[in-house]
């Protein structure tokens, strides 16, 4: 289970997860709205990124198409 950087929230399951590198990546999405990446290198947490704080980056802008 992970907690959200957000609000402190446990999240019980992850929304989506992967293999970076030499990590294994685990995608949780709060119900605060937050969403947020736990990196693991073996068993070990290395880092957390979180939306709220700007560690994903900035969200992509839609672009309008001309009609």
């Amino acid at each position: 289970m992970a907690k959200c950087p957000k609000c402190k929230t446990e999240v019980k399951e992850p929304t989506k997860t992967w293999k970076y590198g030499v990590f294994k990546v685990k995608m949780y999405k709060c119900k605060c709205g937050n969403q947020f990446r736990e990196y693991f290198k073996g068993n070990k947490l290395s880092f957390i990124l979180s939306a709220h704080d700007g560690g994903l980056g900035p969200r992509m802008k839609s672009k309008k198409t001309k009609q």
